[in-house]
């Protein structure tokens, strides 16, 4: 083991070690402030001057290190504050001395020259904050060094106020892999333009970054407030992609990690593609729906998806009385019990997992019986994926219509207040076979006799990061190298985040009125090519060039857009933000849905006539034909 090692492991030997280089730097500091005093020429009075006073020194500054903690800190990682402490513990230490010679010597201090206070002073300070700052300098050249030596080639900018980017390069100096070596800083305006900020030069125009990054050869991009907003995050991202530069981007999240320094590795994360939807935050009102839901016993079909999880997540906190996960995927509903079972003891809620098909009367009925009954239920089981639901029609009618049936059925026998369903915007004007199903679905519960149970249909877009969406199919693509594919360069599509569309959809189950279909604010639709351009550019590699990106062309029963009303529905704001209530259907043409004739089609397997019976329910739909 070596010395150094020895040392750093030993804290004894530390204290010794700095108690010594301490009392060396008294001494020595104490005797030059005097030869400097006399131009290195001493007479043999001053001589005994400085041999009687030493020993008051020493006593008096070592006082001041023991009374101040000196001794302790670790000298790698001196920080401004310890010299402050320094200087006060020292500035002390010189008054107090002066005082004990002024109460040994007398008022004219037996000659003592007073200037070599404030020499002695300034040389202690020299000393102590110098040799510590040596310390500390050496082991971040040391770290440069390593960090070079193993691969450190991240080069980085940071985008972001002047103040945050100071802060961040502060708290994260321990931890340098995460930012690299920072190259340039980049803020709005020209108040601090070719200034430097500890030793990084800072330049000015964001709209510039594209050549800044050519320019410094960055391949590192790290935004910091004010600049994590989406638009703004996307307006960088698509600057880089005009100019063929695809760096590494990564966001500071929270100004006030920024602001107390509390920063760690997995605070700055990379930019996701979430965070570039250009929606304000939703502010759910959560005492109005803790007053719906608090004490209530509530069901959740397809608890395991990743709908109805998110569901179950949000519903635990506000405190129901009894929490009943429905689910046909036995390891879906083992991990969704798994992870709830700490929040669900912390906030008293019973909590009943239960495997069933929502077909089956007699499986709901019996997850509804061990929790003593169901106020609520979230109707979120259903088969979504288009293509494949296209190829296997008896399973998606089975599952979304007669299941849909089944649970609004059960609803009403038990005497729940609501059901809810979670229904998509492809039940509108339906090109396939699932959107039909989930619009004959909202039918169903719309059209049911009123029996003391307020049914509600929520129709809303795509959930990024759902199962089978196309969020973590292109991330799967462009993890193995792609190509990423696409199905149209024109086709668009409504997102939210998982979160949000669950919190829309808690918020919509509290509105009051019965039979309605509510329609969640999807703001502006994203093109699906778009979207794979910027995944793309957010891994770091350019379309086209280092991914390839393939159109394969619409499937079965897909439609180059989506809508979230048809031209006979309209719709009234509720007072709930972002949530519609349709106020107009078109059931006036259509005849009413009969679950017994969806029964008889299924059970003959008569796929033709199921089709032709679909298309006499939904006008307008555009189905296309059984091949």
């Amino acid at each position: 083991m070596t010395f150094a090692r020895r040392v750093k492991e030993n804290l004894i030997l530390r204290r010794i070690l700095g108690l010594g280089w301490h009392l060396v730097g008294i001494v020595a500091c104490y005797i030059v402030a005097f030869y400097l005093k006399f131009d290195f020429v001493l007479s043999e009075k001053n001589l005994m001057i400085l041999i009687d006073t030493l020993p008051y020194a020493v006593v008096v500054f070592a006082s001041m290190i023991g009374i101040f903690g000196l001794y302790q800190g670790l000298w790698r990682f001196f920080t401004f504050r310890d010299c402050l402490i320094t200087a006060v513990a020292f500035g002390i230490g010189t008054l107090l001395l002066s005082l004990v010679i002024y109460l040994f010597e007398g008022s004219e201090f037996g000659g003592y020259p007073r200037s070599v206070w404030a020499i002695n002073y300034l040389l202690i300070l020299g000393w102590e904050i110098g040799g510590r700052g040596i310390v500390r300098i050496m082991r971040e050249w040391r770290i440069d060094r390593m960090r070079g030596r193993h691969g450190g080639k991240l080069r980085t900018i940071l985008i972001g106020d002047f103040e945050e980017c100071n802060a961040l390069i502060r708290a994260v100096q321990q931890q340098r892999e995460t930012l690299g070596k920072v190259i340039g800083i980049l803020v709005d305006g020209k108040v601090n333009r070719g200034t430097r900020l500890q030793g990084v030069k800072v330049y000015s125009d964001v709209n510039k970054l594209a050549g800044l990054v050519a320019e410094l050869q960055a391949n590192n991009v790290v935004i910091l407030p004010p600049f994590q907003q989406p638009g703004r995050l996307r307006k960088i991202v698509d600057s880089m992609s005009e100019h063929q530069i695809s760096p590494t981007f990564r966001v500071m999240p929270s100004i006030d990690d920024l602001a107390t320094g509390v920063i760690s590795v997995s605070q700055i994360r990379k930019v996701e593609i979430e965070d570039l939807l250009e929606r304000e935050p939703y502010e759910m009102d959560v005492e109005r729906l803790r007053e719906f839901v608090s004490g209530k016993r509530i069901m959740v079909t397809g608890a395991g998806g990743s709908i109805g999880s998110e569901i179950c997540r949000q519903l635990i906190s506000l405190n129901p009385g009894a929490l009943i996960l429905f689910e046909s995927s036995e390891f879906h509903l083992f991990e969704i019990e798994r992870e709830l079972t700490e929040a669900s003891n912390e906030h008293g809620v019973q909590l009943v997992a239960c495997a069933g098909d929502v077909r089956n009367e007699d499986h709901l009925q019996r997850s509804i019986d061990k929790s003593n009954g169901v106020d609520i239920i979230y109707h979120a089981a259903a088969y979504k994926h288009v293509d494949l639901m296209e190829r296997n029609p008896y399973a998606c009618f089975q599952n979304n219509v007669i299941g849909t049936a089944t649970v609004a059925r059960i609803a009403e026998e038990n005497g729940a207040s609501d059901c809810v369903l979670v229904s998509t915007d492809k039940a509108v004007r339906p090109t396939s076979l699932m959107g039909a199903s989930k619009r004959i679905a909202e039918r169903i519960m719309m059209e049911r006799p009123v029996n003391g149970t307020r049914f509600k249909a929520v129709r809303f877009g795509n959930v990024l990061g759902s199962s089978g969406s196309v969020v973590p199919i292109f991330r799967g693509q462009i993890s193995e190298g792609g190509p990423v594919t696409v199905t149209s360069k024109d086709v668009t599509r409504f997102f939210m985040t998982i979160p949000e569309a669950v919190e829309l959809v808690l918020a919509a189950g509290a509105v009051g009125e019965d039979r309605r279909i509510c329609v969640l604010e999807m703001g502006r639709p994203v093109k699906i090519d778009s979207l794979a351009r910027r995944m793309i550019e957010l891994s770091g590699f350019v379309p086209d060039s280092d991914i390839p990106i393939v159109y394969t062309g619409l499937k079965p029963g897909e439609k180059e857009y989506e809508e979230l009303l048809t031209d006979d529905e309209n719709v009234e704001r509720t007072d709930h933000d972002r949530i519609w209530v349709v106020t107009q259907g078109d059931q006036s043409r259509a005849e009413a849905v009969e679950i017994g004739r969806f029964l008889e089609l299924l059970d003959e397997g008569d796929e033709v006539n199921l089709r032709g019976y679909v298309h006499s329910l939904i006008p307008g739909s555009r189905l296309l034909d059984s091949k």
